[in-house]
């Protein structure tokens, strides 16, 4: 099918201007300053905004809008999360549950007790692997901060001048996950196209983020 394809007649030509303000003009240099690699995706993000026929924009735009605001805090406050690798851990612990006899069908081993003909409520694993399950879920709730905790610290560290009244930043951290879960929303592939999200949504949203 390609060979019957004109290369000429797929060119996809994008030619467009990004208006710039004074306040893109600061984001901009402050992510040269301080996150250059957050500033290509902000750049990238004003390009396809102003670019109707990029295809599949309202997606890479939102990728994009949600990797800044997870990178965010940490570009500001130097505080790193840990990345809670959970395909490892399962796999380990996984393993630790087949090597333990277990099956993976979906189904714990019934036991029966001599007394009752009916399988019994307890259930029971061996210490090995329970040390490894406390472990990873210890892990777990170590690495884990929730969507509303990370953003209060990132508007923390950006609001020096009024520590002291923590609730002044409850309408602002409301606003920031409202608009960053939107993006969120509509990051991933859902089968929908482009054309059911209105320009001057996408462009008002991002506006606000």
């Amino acid at each position: 099918m390609a060979d019957d394809v004109d290369a000429a007649s797929v060119k996809l030509t994008l030619t467009f201007d990004v208006p710039m303000n004074t306040l893109r003009l600061e984001l901009k240099g402050w992510f040269g300053r301080n996150a250059p690699s957050l500033g290509e995706l902000y750049e990238g993000v004003l390009h396809m905004l102003y670019a109707p026929q990029f295809p599949g924009r309202t997606r890479f735009i939102a990728h994009a809008a949600r990797e800044i605001a997870n990178r965010l805090p940490e570009a500001i406050t130097g505080v790193k999360n840990e990345r809670f690798e959970w395909q490892n851990k399962l796999d380990k612990l996984l393993k630790s549950w087949e090597q333990a006899g277990f099956s993976i069908d979906g189904n714990l081993p019934e036991v029966v007790t001599a007394t009752n003909a009916a399988p019994s409520a307890e259930f029971s694993a061996p210490r090995r692997f329970m040390h490894e399950l406390a472990k990873l879920l210890s892990e777990y709730a170590s690495s884990r901060e929730t969507n509303q905790a990370r953003s209060r610290r990132l508007f923390e560290a950006v609001d020096k001048s009024d520590q002291g009244s923590k609730e002044a930043l409850i309408p602002i951290v409301t606003q920031w996950l409202e608009v960053t879960t939107w993006f969120v929303k509509i990051a991933h592939d859902s089968g929908r196209t482009d054309i059911i999200l209105r320009v001057d949504e996408l462009e008002r949203r991002f506006t606000l983020f």
